[in-house]
């Protein structure tokens, strides 16, 4: 994952889009890697990689800077377009694959940009295409039918958030509020005005994730008193 610096938007219109795409395409097929999954957020960019590793920093690297200098010429802008380092987590199992691929497809709903996980700017749409006709690639091939693969995505992921970095069995104060949107079906602000039973279900979901007490308190405005109480499935 790699997002815009302070949170900026790295993608203002499908001209960028376009050109970071053909950017990461052409750099995939130097290194000799493959896309798997992809969604392209206005301010964020989530990728699913099979490159070697000793590639991936450079894959990115090169990817990112191109695509950096080539905004901020398009758009008169100075100065470091993404975030620091890009975050990077191996997939180490077909369960983990397939929740990474649904945490990307959903990333939109999420956002409430869509109802459901088609969007133009992802691979959901291409990999439920290749059903119909060519050749399915190695996530369609872990789905018997599109009908399984599209009932697959209709599930809320409540996994831990795929790419941030967890140090010491918690998430950092940055990352605290896009690991909450990862597993909330709403907005962490709004989590305290829900009925006691499903307020109580979405603060064992970020409990459930490693986020802290006062974390949650400060995302939710919900007391600690009330969150210490909550049982959740370590």
């Amino acid at each position: 994952m790699a997002r815009g610096n302070g949170r900026q938007i790295v993608f203002e219109d499908d001209g960028d889009r376009t050109l970071f795409m053909a950017l990461l395409r052409r750099e995939l097929t130097r290194q000799g890697g493959e896309l798997l999954a992809w969604c392209l957020m206005d301010n964020h960019v989530h990728l699913l990689l099979s490159v070697p590793f000793d590639c991936l920093s450079d894959t990115v690297r090169e990817v990112c800077g191109a695509y950096a200098e080539s905004f901020n010429r398009r758009h008169g802008r100075v100065g470091s377009l993404f975030q620091g380092r890009f975050g990077s987590e191996p997939v180490e199992s077909e369960t983990h694959l397939l929740d990474v691929v649904r945490y990307i497809h959903r990333n939109p709903v999420k956002a409430g940009m869509t109802e459901g996980c088609s969007y133009p700017w992802s691979s959901y749409d291409a990999i439920l295409d290749s059903f119909y006709g060519g050749e399915p690639g190695p996530v369609a091939h872990l789905f018997d039918s599109d009908e399984e693969y599209v009932r697959f995505h209709r599930y809320v992921d409540v996994s831990p958030h795929m790419g941030l970095e967890c140090r010491g069995g918690r998430f950092s104060e940055e990352d605290a509020r896009e690991v909450a949107e990862g597993v909330l079906d709403v907005a962490p602000h709004e989590v305290g005005a829900l009925p006691r039973a499903k307020r109580d279900d979405r603060i064992a979901r970020m409990r459930a994730v490693g986020l802290s007490v006062r974390q949650i308190e400060r995302l939710t405005g919900v007391g600690r008193g009330i969150i210490s109480r909550v049982k959740y499935a370590k």
